[in-house]
């Protein structure tokens, strides 16, 4: 099979209904991801900067 059949095979399965329903759900999801991950990145850094004032003390 080379890649001109694949291609063919590929775009007769996937339609772009389903490729705008895929991005509709990842833009869906960006509201609740977004905020999870900042508070997961602040958590880290407010551990990280606690346990060093508690090496430094």
């Amino acid at each position: 099979m080379d890649a001109s059949t694949t291609t063919t095979v590929l775009s007769a399965v996937v339609t772009s209904d389903m490729v705008s329903g895929v991005l509709n759900e990842v833009v869906a999801l960006l509201p609740v991801i977004l905020p999870a991950a900042i508070g997961f990145i602040a958590i880290r850094k407010g551990v990280s900067f606690v346990l060093g004032m508690l090496r430094s003390a």
